[in-house]
């Protein structure tokens, strides 16, 4: 069986055309980026360098990360970038960026809370004891908390802010969670982070080994059905 991702389990439950077209029939369409997502990426490229120098022992200036993600972002941009909304320019989306890694990086300095483990880490994700259903995916930052804790942390650039109900269904970190517990036999509990970096605002939950267990459940039972 194929491996999966929850991004494919996304795409099927939004619309079962849209998965046959991409996954089965590998329809490929002209490839185009919203500036929305490049900006994302961006801003994802510079918490890992930031994260990334840290596990070397170097630790950049805010300004030095700044200075860093506006030449990525120069680099980068294209004309084929899409930016949907008119009234704005890309210099404005270029702006949103920055202030939200200039707030994430006041939120956190000195950043030794807890000792990062992995960035932009691919883990796969068994969710029955033969290996038959596995899924994949990358952990933006995983992190040690010290005494069995582990973080999972996932950076948002969206503009929108979502409900607490929003976080309890999400079934990507909670994956995650699965596959930390597995990899890490002293993992006795781990943490679910989200930073919404738009907002400067932090949420965490904690699944229990009950909840993950009906987790893999529930994915094997859509696994089957696509």
């Amino acid at each position: 069986m194929s491996v999966f991702s929850n991004s494919k389990i996304e795409t099927f439950n939004q619309c079962k055309l849209k998965y046959k077209f991409k996954y089965i029939d590998k329809v490929r369409k002209g490839i185009t980026q919203s500036v929305e997502a490049f900006m994302g990426i961006m801003v994802h490229a510079a918490l890992e360098k930031l994260y990334r120098d840290l596990l070397f022992e170097k630790r950049n200036t805010l300004e030095e990360l700044i200075e860093w993600y506006n030449r990525e972002w120069k680099k980068n941009w294209n004309d084929d970038i899409v930016i949907v909304k008119k009234e704005y320019e890309e210099e404005n989306y270029r702006k949103m960026g920055e202030r939200y890694i200039r707030d994430y990086y006041r939120k956190y300095e000195p950043f030794n809370d807890t000792r990062t483990i992995g960035l932009e880490m691919k883990v796969k994700i068994p969710l029955d004891s033969h290996n038959r259903y596995v899924m994949q995916g990358y952990i933006d930052r995983l992190s040690y908390a010290g005494n069995g804790v582990y973080e999972i942390h996932d950076y948002k650039t969206s503009a929108t802010l979502p409900v607490t109900e929003y976080l309890h269904e999400d079934r990507q970190l909670p994956l995650y969670a699965i596959a930390v517990k597995k990899n890490y036999q002293d993992a006795k509990r781990v943490r679910l982070i989200w930073h919404f970096l738009a907002h400067n605002k932090e949420f965490t939950i904690e699944k229990t080994d009950k909840d993950l267990e009906r987790l893999k459940k529930e994915t094997i039972e859509m696994i089957d059905t696509i």
